[in-house]
């Protein structure tokens, strides 16, 4: 299975407040492009206080899709599937979290505890018997500390926005009990484009 990450960050690489206020990040381009990313994917995945801050169908947007389209961005690899399911899994602590609108294209899975291992290992295996081939992470830096760690993260793209929001304890892109130098992962940039004043680029993760 091929896992990406796609996160909006500020300069300092922080991801919400100090008050962790829920907000857009990035530009209408920025959510295009996170359409895009949806649109690869079988599969995407959140945490708990992600979900319940934007407890909504995770699906891309067909007006963005068409947009880009327009433009001739789909002339890249990996083009998006139209016309798909998604399930929208959701990694937390506590039980399922009522979501605010369902969407018949969504299948919406929940891993908790007490229905079994919840660490990243246990929930790619189950996503594996489901089928998914693609499994796009959108989630909190905890989440993505332990995916990293765990070495299941093939790509990571972030678009880093020109804000600075600062903030003692405010979430950034990877959290956790973070690495040491020896063992942090190591990426190589793939690319980067700068759109406006945002710079999206796109690492793989080496093995």
């Amino acid at each position: 299975m091929r896992v990406v990450s796609n996160t909006a960050i500020s300069l300092d690489g922080r991801i919400a407040t100090a008050c962790y206020d829920h907000f857009a990040l990035g530009t209408p381009t920025d959510r295009r492009y996170m359409s895009v990313h949806r649109a690869r994917a079988d599969a995407v995945l959140v945490g708990g206080r992600t979900f319940r801050n934007w407890p909504l169908p995770l699906v891309p947007s067909a007006e963005d899709l068409a947009a880009l389209k327009a433009d001739g961005f789909f002339d890249v690899e990996h083009p998006p599937v139209e016309g798909r399911r998604w399930i929208n899994a959701v990694v937390t602590r506590g039980g399922p979290i009522a979501a605010r609108r369902d969407d018949p294209r969504v299948e919406r899975i929940f891993f908790t505890p007490a229905e079994g291992p919840t660490d990243p290992a246990a929930v790619a295996a189950d996503l594996v018997r489901r089928g998914v081939g693609t499994l796009l992470l959108e989630c909190g830096g905890d989440l993505l500390a332990q995916w990293l760690a765990a070495g299941l993260v093939d790509e990571v793209y972030v678009t880093t926005c020109p804000l600075i929001l600062g903030g003692r304890g405010a979430p950034s892109l990877v959290d956790g009990l973070g690495f040491g130098y020896a063992t942090a992962p190591r990426l190589d940039l793939v690319h980067a484009v700068p759109v406006g004043s945002e710079l999206y680029c796109r690492y793989a993760v080496r093995r």
